[in-house]
């Protein structure tokens, strides 16, 4: 699990570096560098996650959100039986 933390950190970084350019003066060759470079870090990350990620124990019926402890309150068949 250490190494999605990782690819999250590097990929969010990256992400913020690229959006920080315009205002830290970063030259215009790197900046378009890194516009080439970000879909391979998407996908870099997407590769980590896939590979090394934990799926989820509950689903999608049991919690919403697998992040917040979350439980549907059973409306959500309701509206969708209609």
């Amino acid at each position: 699990m250490k190494k999605v933390y990782i690819a999250i950190s590097v990929a969010t970084l990256f992400l913020a570096v690229f959006q920080a350019a315009r205002f830290i003066t970063m030259p215009s060759e790197l900046t378009v560098a890194m516009f080439l470079m970000s879909p391979f870090v998407m996908v870099l990350l997407v590769l980590v996650v896939l590979k090394y990620g934990e799926p989820s124990h509950f689903t999608f019926n049991e919690r919403f959100y697998d992040d917040h402890n979350y439980k549907r309150n059973g409306s959500e068949e309701l509206s969708s039986a209609e």
